[in-house]
């Protein structure tokens, strides 16, 4: 070989190589530009005979290039049969399908945006009613109780329900409280065994009860936060039959806690009579989202009752205040064998406690503490009312629970909308005989210190309040005392008052204070049971009246 030739051999190859490094560049840019199909093949020969090509130039030997060069060459050979022999008809065809399916995949996603959209559609109508109807109420005489009675209507007729309950939570005392009650509704939670199976005191009782968080359908359901469709009430663990009474028989229900902001606040509660289909997936579903539209409806409500509420307070509760001084004792009465004591701290813009003594008669006198539902000059009306019956009936010869009962009558015949229920401690001394006539209505406490023993309890039981139903029944409970005993009732401003930890100061305290001081007068006794309780709450805010009445025998 001509070794002047042999000396220029690395120009063709290096010449070589940079022509075939500039190929590989344009086929990338054409992939990456997507201008053109380039099957891969093609990139593994050029690297290949690149590689080739430089380990070439730099050991100097050509049985490495013709290796490469060799390699390309069965790699396109391959590629070049695979096209010889498809056939191009088939493979059109699967290019068709694979278009078709995917046009097919766009197809149902534009049927489910659509479904979704109208789904959303029908939730934000839905939402708009209820809040527009929800603002309509706010000029209303009480904007919340119209308001949730129409909640309760729309339920019921929009899921074809026989009945519908809703519930509202109270944080700060854990409990679910009826709100609003329409159509029929049998109880599903078991009844207490001293209701009488009658309509009207079943209802009553419902609408006015409270349930905690355990031990009923309604907690359970709550606590747990998701929706449930009762289809057999005879099987079903949420359901209780309380009775063979047509009215009490349970049907089909539907439970469906309302949340805002990942917490429960309410509870959507419907029914359907025994006869009737369960409820369906699509009424449930209705259900779920007129759910979703009170969440979002109350907003609104409870902020405008809460300045509502403020504004009204404000302007009436110095009114009331003021009224509510003139109606209790100025001074505590001097009466033979008796050490009289009292308290009474008005919480601001509230007026519900009431306490009186009345010298009716030389063998009788009257002790009287009352707690009335409501504030401002609601509570004010009813506490006149009261104060001016018991002032009027309690020189007769009656008996505590006698008189009780004519003053529920009362105030039960009051055709009104606002609240006219009161807890009531009456106690009848006798001052010849050395007895005590007690009756209570509602959770106004009664204490029995005897001086005998120096045992202290409370003698009262809890009941139904003044104005719940008008043929309540009260019980009397007749005691005989002895100098040194003493009597104590209040109200549950001072039992229930918080301190800076919402720790409540409790019945136990209230014992403790009068048991630790049964030696002094009724006066001194009320006392340190005002410093105590103003001790144990220090600097919280109170919002309940605290009143406080001590009767201690002397002889």
């Amino acid at each position: 070989m001509d070794p002047t030739i042999d000396s220029f051999v690395n120009i063709p190859i290096l010449v070589t190589c940079a022509a075939g490094l500039v190929l590989f560049i344009l086929l990338l840019l054409s992939k990456i530009r997507n201008t053109s199909k380039v099957s891969f093949i093609f990139y593994i020969v050029i690297g290949i005979t690149l590689a080739g090509l430089v380990y070439t130039y730099l050991n100097q030997r050509l049985a490495y290039l013709v290796f490469t060069v060799l390699i390309s060459e069965v790699l396109l050979i391959i590629y070049a049969f695979v096209l010889a022999v498809s056939d191009p008809k088939k493979k059109k065809e699967k290019k068709q399908e694979e278009k078709d399916a995917a046009s097919g995949e766009n197809v149902i996603d534009e049927e489910a945006l659509k479904a979704l959209k109208q789904e959303y559609e029908e939730k934000l109508e839905t939402t708009k009613e209820i809040t527009l109807k929800a603002a309509s109420f706010f000029s209303a005489e009480d904007t919340q109780t119209a308001f949730y009675e129409y909640l309760a209507k729309h339920c019921a007729e929009k899921t074809d329900s026989d009945g519908c309950a809703i519930l509202l939570f109270d944080e700060f005392d854990n409990i679910l409280a009826v709100k609003s009650l329409f159509g029929s509704f049998p109880p599903p939670y078991k009844l207490s065994d001293d209701l009488p199976h009658k309509p009207i005191r079943v209802e009553t009782n419902f609408k006015f009860s409270q349930f905690g968080l355990t031990g009923n359908c309604f907690g359970e359901v709550f606590s747990q936060g998701k929706p449930v469709n009762v289809t057999d009430p005879q099987r079903s663990r949420y359901i209780v039959q309380n009775g063979p009474e047509e009215f009490l028989k349970c049907g089909p229900y539907l439970f469906i806690p309302v949340s805002q902001a990942g917490e429960n606040v309410a509870l959507l509660c419907l029914s359907r009579k025994p006869e009737k289909e369960p409820y369906s997936e699509e009424t449930f579903n209705e259900a779920l989202t007129i759910a979703d539209s009170v969440s979002t409806a109350i907003v609104p409500l409870k902020s405008f009752l809460s300045y509502a509420e403020h504004t009204e307070l404000t302007k009436e509760g110095g009114i009331a205040t003021k009224f509510q001084k003139t109606l209790l004792p100025e001074r505590m009465p001097v009466i033979n064998k008796l050490s009289i004591g009292k308290y009474s701290v008005a919480a601001e813009n509230v007026c519900g406690d009431y306490y009186d003594i009345i010298p009716s008669r030389k063998e009788r006198i009257s002790f009287i503490m009352a707690d009335v539902a409501g504030k401002g000059m609601n509570s004010l009306v009813i506490m006149i009312m009261i104060r001016a019956m018991l002032r009027l009936i309690a020189n007769t010869n009656q008996s505590s629970a006698t008189l009780l009962e004519w003053v529920n009558k009362a105030i039960c015949s009051e055709k009104n909308s606002m609240d006219h229920f009161a807890s009531i401690s009456l106690i009848n001394y006798n001052s010849i005989e050395n007895t005590v006539q007690i009756a209570t209505c509602g959770t106004n406490p009664v204490i029995l210190y005897s001086a005998s023993d120096g045992s202290i309890k409370k003698i009262s039981t809890d009941c139904e309040p003044i104005g719940v139903e008008k043929n309540t029944t009260y019980k009397d409970m007749d005691i005989s005392v002895n100098a040194g005993d003493i009597i104590v009732t209040c109200t549950d401003g001072i039992l229930e008052c918080l301190n800076e930890n919402g720790i409540q100061y409790s019945l136990d305290n209230l014992l403790k204070v009068i048991k630790d001081n049964a030696n002094l007068s009724g006066k001194d006794i009320a006392n340190k049971v005002k410093d105590n309780v103003k001790k144990f709450c220090g600097t919280a805010q109170q919002y309940d009246d605290q009143s406080l009445l001590v009767v201690k025998i002397q002889g």
